[in-house]
């Protein structure tokens, strides 16, 4: 992390306070007449509002008696969106701004005229659903892209995020601390704020205009409204905000936060066999960790965390993935998930471009790469469940020189498994010392308009054990990329280049090579080709993409390529390189109530992919329908229809298949969410030329009794027939037309079962208790057993089915299917294949239960359990009742944690 303070330090040295504020100040009048801060790309005036300067702070308490607010201008021109997009709002709003050297406060007035269904619920934090809210938007930077958002309801509930690149969508990890009170009374409800300057980002201009909106939300009408009206047709989010003047002088102090946590883990864990010294079913630790934030200028922020504990975070959902290509999790983690958006490089609009992403976070701190080595049948090991993360630490924010800044790095610790073999034991490091790092910048122009991102990544291993050579010792990715709003925001324009380079033993570049990401070991590729002398490789990316973002017909059209040796995944997430893509899509939405629907939008598109060998590997026509009816029920439809095209991943890393032409289409449907009973269900059929079938329901029932109790279920099942699951490879001289290798595969009868269940129960707006609990199923039945006759067809030898061939099955002594003994030609001259029996019934059952207690602003006591079993055997007959009951035929892991944290500013 020496890097990365090294780097806020230059940062802090090049923009110096005395620097930034010299010149004479302009005033609020003259900031007003300039239409470049007050006109917007779209080429609507916004609205304008005045913030007062407080001489004293008023009472937090939501009555709105103090007597600043009778100074403060009231805002009151809100206009809807939903449901009658540009119409006055139904009800009046009242709001009023001001500001003193430490918070930015804000008193907001709902009248209403039925006070008595005001709908008021109690939920845990950032989960604000079934009440009216209010809303405040702060684009504090005012660079009209971003957007600090707060928000509350008539019970005092908070919710909090940042958008980032003038978009819809919010980062809601970011909890900062901030205070409201809410009252209700005769005339509806009210709501007041504080909000420190402490938890916003802001120039060091002495005299500032900030970007500003507000919403209010009737929930018995779905009723939203807004100031700084945009139409539900309009491109952007934080650049069409109103512009609130009147902030002067506000001080830059340098903001530090502590955050300390104490944390007790009890583990009951199965000890797997008898004897194990490493486990005897229980464990008890302790740790203790700082997350640290510090406010380097009033819009640059250092955020650190040394020796991280995220026990409360919820587990991973159980998955079965049959494919080549590695199953990609959502980040849960608190530290890399706030402000997660910053690192991200978009294109503006609606383009569709779909680029690289070179930070995946779950990179840092994820499971050792190596393994010991047994040392006989008697050896008992210890393996490191996950890499230690030493310490991270970000910088993000803004330089005077009007560049968003974005650093990450990161350390993780040099890991051993442990191996005791008859009470000897040895060391086996399975996981190197690595340093992670990413750094992102952006510059706007135009008032955002334009944006010129450059995106770089490194990370670097120090590998001093030649067990690890299958490692990468470097890996660095990066890319610059522009985008262009026009034609008054209707339109937008994106460009991007990306690089890539590793470097390594041969090992590890070889590995790189075979990868499921490009296999360069394919024998009919003519454009890649497999080295295994080389020690590092390099690639490229390009996109470009156009979109119409404005009116009630959009479109885009993009077209995006990887070159073969393109490959981001020491830090980022890919599953192909060795792609070029270009799609077309079009919609045409209708945002204002009929007599058949509320609101409806239906699109068609198509895409095509190609590898660099000029084969077309991808091809589809879809159609997508959505609209919601005046009782506010929705309804949903989609279609795709898929060519026929080249596989080249098929064989993985064999000659290239084909990709059956077939369609897929799926129906969905939810009812009035403000009910307290809500259903949502959808399902899913897919066909395909060679038999392939594949249908799935999926339905989520969610009962919310009281205000204070929220219960969802979500069941869902799956049942898919594929007839062409590959199995493996086997060297066969004979098999000429296959490039001498025999390539076998399967017919496969899957069912999945999930019945995920969730609990949310909310005390109080600081206190929770929340339950997840996933019971999960799914078998895997292997028959007709085949193989590939020629590459690029579907031909197949059926084995038992072609004249000439057999299938035989071998049994163990308990008469247990173990494997099968495939003969192409019987007595011929071609040899039989043995494969183990790939038959599979795994069951599993994940589940914890947090308590969280908001004790203080910032602190938070959780008390956490966490339960986990899994069991796993070759029959394949789906019983959904019986595996249910055998989910956890043995020992459950059981983890329980208390974990506290204090927060303290300074």
């Amino acid at each position: 992390m020496a890097g990365l303070l090294v780097v806020a330090v230059l940062l802090v040295q090049q923009t110096p306070a005395g620097e930034r504020a010299a010149g004479p100040p302009p005033s609020a009048a003259a900031l007003a007449a300039d239409t470049g801060v007050l006109r917007h790309a779209n080429g609507r005036v916004p609205p304008v509002a005045t913030a007062v300067r407080a001489t004293g702070a008023p009472r937090i308490d939501g009555r709105l008696d103090d007597a600043l607010w009778t100074l403060a201008q009231p805002i009151t021109e809100f206009t809807q969106r939903e449901p009658h997009d540009g119409q006055p709002a139904t009800e009046r709003t009242e709001v009023r701004i001001a500001y003193d050297d430490d918070a930015v406060f804000v008193a907001a007035r709902m009248y209403d005229s039925e006070p008595s269904r005001v709908a008021a619920r109690l939920s845990r934090r950032d989960n604000i659903s079934q009440s009216d809210a209010f809303e405040v938007d702060f684009d504090s930077y005012h660079d009209h892209r971003t957007s600090f958002q707060f928000w509350t309801n008539p019970l005092g509930v908070r919710s909090d995020a940042v958008g980032t690149d003038d978009r819809w969508e919010t980062d809601d990890a970011w909890d900062p601390v901030w205070e409201v009170a809410t009252t209700r009374d005769s005339l509806g409800w009210t709501a007041e704020m504080r909000i420190p300057l402490s938890q916003l980002r802001f120039p060091s201009a002495p005299t500032q205009v900030w970007g500003v909106a507000f919403w209010r939300y009737i929930h018995r009408r779905d009723e939203t409204s807004m100031w700084a009206y945009a139409s539900r047709t309009d491109a952007g989010y934080a650049s069409n905000f109103g512009h609130v003047f009147g902030f002067e002088n506000l001080p830059q102090p340098h903001r530090i936060e502590l955050l300390p946590y104490l944390a007790g883990v009890e583990e009951r864990v199965d000890p797997g066999s008898a004897g194990n010294p490493f486990n005897d079913g229980s464990r008890e630790v302790g740790r203790i960790g700082l997350d640290m934030q510090y406010g380097l200028t009033s819009d640059l922020t250092l955020n650190a965390t040394f020796n991280p504990d995220f026990g409360q975070v919820e587990a991973d959902p159980a998955v079965v993935n049959l494919t080549a290509y590695e199953t990609s999790f959502s980040e849960r983690r608190p530290f890399f998930v706030e402000g997660a958006g910053i690192f991200r490089a978009r294109s503006p609009g609606g383009i569709r471009v779909g680029g690289p992403q070179y930070l995946y976070s779950r990179r840092i701190g994820r499971e050792p790469h190596g393994s010991a080595d047994p040392r006989g049948d008697t050896s008992f090991i210890d393996q490191p469940a996950n890499t230690t993360i030493l310490g991270a630490a970000k910088l993000t924010g803004r330089t005077a020189g009007g560049w968003s800044v974005g650093l990450l790095e990161a350390v993780t610790a040099r890991e051993h498994a442990t191996v005791d073999s008859s009470g000897t034991r040895f060391r086996d490091q399975v996981e190197p010392l690595t340093n992670y790092a990413v750094v992102r910048a952006r510059r706007d122009f135009g008032g955002g308009a334009s944006t010129l991102g450059v995106t770089a990544t490194a990370v670097n291993r120090r590998i001093d054990d030649s067990r690890l050579d299958f490692l990468r010792t470097a890996a660095y990715a990066g890319g610059v990329d522009y985008g262009r709003r026009f034609g008054r925001n209707r339109y937008s324009f994106f460009a991007a280049l990306g690089l890539s380079y590793i470097q390594g033993d041969t090992l590890a570049i070889q590995a790189a090579q075979l990868s499921s990401a490009r296999y360069y070991q394919r024998p009919d590729a003519g454009h890649v080709e497999y080295d295994p002398a080389r020690t590092s490789l390099a690639g490229a990316y390009g996109a470009l993409g156009f979109s119409r973002d404005q009116g009630s017909v959009v479109y885009s059209v993009s077209a995006n390529a990887s070159t073969p040796g393109f490959e981001i995944n020491d830090l980022g997430y890919q599953t192909r390189s060795d792609r070029a893509n270009l799609q077309f899509q079009v919609t045409r939405r209708w945002t204002r109530p009929g007599r058949a629907f509320r609101s409806a939008q239906v699109g068609v598109g198509m895409g095509g992919y190609w590898n660099f060998g000029g084969d077309r590997t991808a091809a589809s026509i879809s159609a997508a329908w959505s609209g919601q009816l005046p009782n506010l029920w929705t309804l949903n439809a989609d279609y795709q229809y898929n060519l026929r095209s080249v596989n080249d991943g098929l064989l993985r890393g064999g000659p290239a298949g084909i990709s059956p032409a077939g369609w897929g289409a799926d129906a969905g449907m939810s009812s009035d969410f403000r009910k307290p009973l809500v259903l949502a269900a959808s399902a899913y059929l897919a066909r395909n030329e060679l038999g392939y079938r594949d249908l799935s329901v999926f339905s989520q029932l969610t009962y919310r009794p009281t205000p204070t109790v929220s219960v969802s279920l979500s069941p869902s099942l799956d049942v898919s027939r594929t007839p062409n699951q590959y199995v493996r490879s086997l060297a066969d001289s004979t098999a000429a037309a296959t490039f001498r290798r025999r390539y076998l595969f399967a017919e496969i009868l899957q069912r999945t079962l999930d019945l995920t269940t969730r609990l949310d129960l909310t005390l109080s707006p600081v206190l929770t208790l929340q339950l997840y609990a996933q019971p999960f199923v799914a078998t895997g039945d292997y028959r007709r057993f085949k193989e590939l006759v020629a590459p690029r067809t579907t031909n197949f030898l059926t084995y038992g089915d072609t004249p000439g061939s057999t299938v035989r099955d071998s049994l163990d002594a308990s008469r247990r299917l173990v494997g099968h003994s495939l003969d192409p030609d019987g007595a011929g001259p071609r040899d039989s294949a043995f494969i183990r029996n790939p038959d599979f019934n795994s069951r599993s059952l994940r589940g914890n239960a947090v308590l969280r207690w908001e004790y203080r602003p910032g602190s938070t006591l959780y008390l956490v359990w966490t339960q986990s079993c899994e069991s796993r055997d070759s029959n394949p007959a789906f019983d959904a009742a019986r595996d249910l009951r055998r989910l956890c035929p043995g020992r459950s892991d059981n983890v329980f944690a208390v974990k506290l944290n204090y927060w303290m500013s300074l």
